[in-house]
């Protein structure tokens, strides 16, 4: 427990979640693509400060935590990922990323 207690306090509090969203293919390559672009500076309003695209496409929430969707290769699914430093920041970044694929 004490090593629990030392973490908290050296890296703050992370609260993770997933949301698997059911889409026709061509809705996950427009997510993809969506989340890609340089143009999406904000999520909420949480600034876009970093992008990495190595197994799915993550976006650094400026230093609240990060958000990553992720294409399934063997099924309809895109996978949304989040970590934040709030359990209710989780839940609003994973709503409005699910919003956004669906309004693709």
């Amino acid at each position: 427990m004490r090593v629990a207690g030392r973490a908290y306090r050296e890296f703050g509090e992370y609260h993770y979640g997933r949301v698997d969203l059911d889409l026709k293919p061509s809705q996950k390559e427009k997510a993809i693509a969506h989340f890609s672009d340089a143009k999406l500076t904000r999520i909420l309003d949480l600034p876009v400060v970093r992008r990495e695209d190595m197994d799915g496409i993550k976006l650094y929430l400026g230093d609240v935590g990060w958000v990553m969707v992720r294409a399934s290769g063997t099924e309809n699914l895109l996978r949304v990922y989040c970590e934040t430093s709030k359990p209710e920041t989780t839940r609003r970044v994973l709503e409005a990323v699910t919003q956004m694929v669906r309004n693709l």
